[in-house]
């Protein structure tokens, strides 16, 4: 399944928005997410495989790591159901991980059409 992206109506979000290393990722990401010098045409807003949402989450006792460390756990969850997509870490390292893992899944196609999940 395809899923189209409406670069203002994708929401990012994360449980520890207040942890500056996640907050200055989410910046980061969103130009690579909608690329600004590109004009591109937009799904129909109506649509149900139009993803609406991107959630960063650590569960439990959400801790703002300032510095990785050696034995840090870098792992992350991805899942992308039909309008929502989560990515969920022990650590903000797996959530930094997930998060660029999401960037390589998005795609514009060949009509400069959409960019797609």
């Amino acid at each position: 399944d395809v899923l189209y992206i409406r670069p203002h109506d994708l929401k990012i979000d994360s449980n520890i928005r207040s942890c500056d290393i996640i907050a200055k990722a989410i910046q980061r990401y969103e130009p690579i997410f909608f690329p600004p010098k590109l004009a591109m045409n937009l799904p129909p807003s109506s649509g149900n495989n139009i993803l609406q949402s991107l959630t960063l989450n650590i569960p439990g006792n959400a801790q703002c790591e300032q510095y990785i460390q050696q034995n840090s756990n870098e792992s992350y969850t991805l899942t992308i159901s039909r309008q929502i997509a989560n990515v969920e870490a022990t650590t903000v390292w797996g959530l930094l991980r997930g998060l660029e893992t999401f960037s390589q899944l998005i795609y514009i196609d060949q009509q400069n059409y959409v960019r797609s999940l």
